[in-house]
């Protein structure tokens, strides 16, 4: 059968519509198969500077800038090594040399979010959670819980059984509860405290070597690394009673 000329015009009209329309259905069924692709991660290591490992599922490797991190990965820094962590909601952990940070993140229905310290210190910048929400960093002796802040935990000398833990407030509030507090201890704004053996700690007050902390956590705003000597911060410990 032949077509006339305007018939065929029309003809040939409606199969380019009608292409066209199968072509936008196909985009749009495919759009939820590239999303998934291309979902983000849990966390990632946003920087690394020096040797940083990353141990997942009992199996260690040399990471890299960028890695995707999942639940229950380690990051561990050698002596001169900087890294930064990223998490989904944009908070940032940043770890200083010589430590060791093991992640905890929540599932779809958990709303708190957890690191564990085991050796050394990390900066942690948290987002605003929403209501009943929390972060936390633990170590064997003590927890420090937020729902948005930024500040500094870190191991100090031995002390015994259990090592000295630094808490120290940038922005925002922290709560601090030990194995030896009733209650948990709240440390404010430009204040911190020491968790002396993991059991008492000092009353909140302003430390002068805070002020030399690195708390930058983002390469384009200039150096990361922290060279604070901690040691030195037991100077400002004088004359201080434990509660």
């Amino acid at each position: 059968m032949s077509l006339d000329r305007p018939a065929f015009a029309y003809y040939n009209h409606e199969m380019s519509a009608t292409l066209g329309v199968l072509a936008s259905l196909a985009v749009f069924l495919a759009a939820p198969a590239a999303s998934a692709k291309t979902a983000e991660p849990p966390a990632k290591l946003a920087f690394a500077s020096g040797d940083v490992t990353v141990e997942s599922k009992g199996s260690g490797r040399l990471a890299q800038t960028g890695e995707p991190l999942a639940d229950g990965d380690a990051v561990s820094t050698a002596e001169k090594a900087t890294a930064v962590v990223e998490l989904a909601d944009g908070s940032r952990l940043k770890l200083r040399g010589s430590s060791r940070l093991t992640l905890t993140l929540p599932g779809p229905r958990e709303t708190t979010t957890e690191v564990l310290l085991s050796l050394g210190s990390v900066f942690a910048k948290v987002t605003k959670r929403l209501p009943g929400a929390e972060f936390r960093v633990r170590t064997r002796t003590a927890v420090a819980a937020v729902r948005g802040t930024e500040f500094f935990t870190a191991y100090g000398r031995d002390g015994g059984k259990e090592r000295d833990l630094w808490v120290c407030v940038n922005e925002g509030a922290v709560e601090v509860r030990t194995a030896a507090s009733k209650a948990p201890v709240r440390v404010p704004q430009g204040k911190g405290i020491l968790v002396k053996s993991g059991l008492d700690a000092t009353k909140p007050q302003a430390f002068d070597w805070t002020k030399t902390l690195n708390w930058n956590m983002d390469p384009k705003s200039g150096a990361l690394d922290d060279k604070t000597n901690l040691d030195a911060a037991y100077a400002d410990l004088l004359d201080q009673d434990y509660h």
